[in-house]
């Protein structure tokens, strides 16, 4: 096929798949997808009887006097087909499908396993496949018959000149039951292999719960979680469908986060600003780029902000601190906000952290002032003040006696090492 002749043949391949919104593919002479659109992903265990259903087609059916033939399969998949030519030589097959011409009703579902000798326990998986399929009616199935024999006559791609259309029907039951044992056993370790991507899922999650930074790391080198472990959910849309699991696998990042003992407040925040990334993300590329990152955040935020090893009352009170850390903050305030008793709260808070409430709330200040030193427009009063200290001189004696130096010390170290 000339250069000239392959270009007229993508335009007309675009304009019925944007006509008819159904993947379509172009079948040449040696019965192989040269082109394709809109591709829909067969599921792993159905592509033993699926996968290759269009090489079954008998495209040049020997008694259609047609070249459009609307394909009927016992499978309940239908097709619409167009050959082309180039004065009497055949060219190949424009293939629109596949689609479905009703509802997929668990009754259809239970005719399609009996009529072509399936396993039962293919139902659930037979269902989400065909949800994900288009409904046509019979007009539009007449109208995308029509428009394809406009386009390929418009193109002198055809040498029939009347627009009619034969049925051609398939009956594959007969063929399932003489399946290669490659494809049976293939089929039968699917449940296996959905098993274990769960199972790595779960895994991940665990790790995720548990802040263990170090068995994340290895978990992700070692390749046992790949970007895709799961299929397309929304298949004429490649990058829709990952931005749908990505949002989704923040769902679930945020959940093991939660189970991790991070308070709400902190799992909100990070949750909203994964979400608006991915939908942001402009390629396949970048989510997966993000997904890695989520992987990261999500676990890092377990290890630093887990209350989880703490006992009811010592979680209220940290959770406490960290949110009116802005605020005064004394034994007695944190103690009424959580109606706790002062003895009991000190005591308990000094036997599970091993400090005291007060060295505790020094400690958070001073680790988010040395985060906000890095600001150059914020003076040291400024920062102080931000952190909920009132009184600069107290603010810098706590800072030089947590970090060895003034806060003042601690910025020109700063600048000198982005400097050098």
């Amino acid at each position: 096929m000339l250069s000239e002749e392959w270009e007229q043949l993508q335009k007309l391949l675009k304009f019925t798949y944007n006509y008819a919104s159904i993947e379509t593919v172009f079948f040449q002479s040696g019965v192989q997808i040269v082109w394709e659109s809109g591709h829909i992903q067969v599921p792993e265990p159905l592509k033993g009887y699926f996968e290759d259903l269009r090489a079954m087609l008998q495209l040049q059916h020997s008694n259609a006097a047609s070249h459009l033939l609307i394909h009927s399969t016992s499978y309940k998949l239908n097709f619409i087909s167009s050959n082309l030519y180039k004065g009497t030589s055949y060219l190949g097959s424009i293939i629109v499908g596949p689609y479905l011409p009703g509802e997929p009703s668990t009754l259809l579902m239970h005719d399609i396993i009996f009529d072509n000798n399936l396993s039962i326990w293919l139902q659930p998986i037979l269902e989400q496949y065909y949800l994900s399929l288009p409904l046509i009616n019979e007009q539009k199935v007449n109208n995308i018959s029509e428009f394809l024999a406009y386009l390929s006559e418009s193109a002198q791609l055809s040498n029939h000149s009347v627009s009619t259309f034969e049925h051609v029907s398939y009956n594959f039951r007969s063929q399932n039951l003489l399946l290669s044992e490659a494809v049976k056993n293939k089929t039968d370790l699917s449940p296996a292999i959905i098993e274990e991507r769960y199972r790595k899922e779960n895994q991940l999650l665990s790790i995720i719960e548990r802040g263990n930074q170090q068995q994340l790391q290895q978990f992700l080198k070692d390749g046992a979680w790949g970007k895709n472990d799961f299929p397309d959910r929304f298949p004429t849309d490649p990058l829709r469908s990952r931005k749908n699991l990505t949002f989704v696998s923040n769902t679930l990042l945020r959940k093991a986060a939660e189970k991790g003992g991070v308070h709400p407040v902190y799992i909100d925040s990070i949750s909203e600003k994964f979400s608006i990334q991915i939908e942001r993300s402009a390629s396949v590329q970048q989510l997966s780029e993000l997904q890695m990152k989520m992987y990261s955040e999500y676990c890092k935020l377990v290890n630093d902000l887990s209350l989880k090893p703490y006992s009811s009352t010592i979680r209220k009170a940290i959770e406490y601190i960290r949110l009116n850390l802005d605020k005064e903050l004394s034994l007695d305030i944190i103690a009424r906000a959580i109606s706790a008793s002062m003895y009991e709260l000190s005591r308990q808070f000094k036997q599970e952290t091993s400090q005291s409430i007060i060295d505790y709330i020094n400690l958070l200040r001073i680790k988010s002032a040395v985060e906000m030193l890095e600001n150059n427009y914020l003076s040291i009063t400024d920062i102080a003040q931000i952190v909920g200290y009132n009184d600069v001189n107290y603010f810098i004696k706590v800072f030089k006696k947590t970090n060895g130096i003034t806060p003042n010390q601690f910025r020109k170290n700063r600048r000198s090492i982005q400097q050098n």
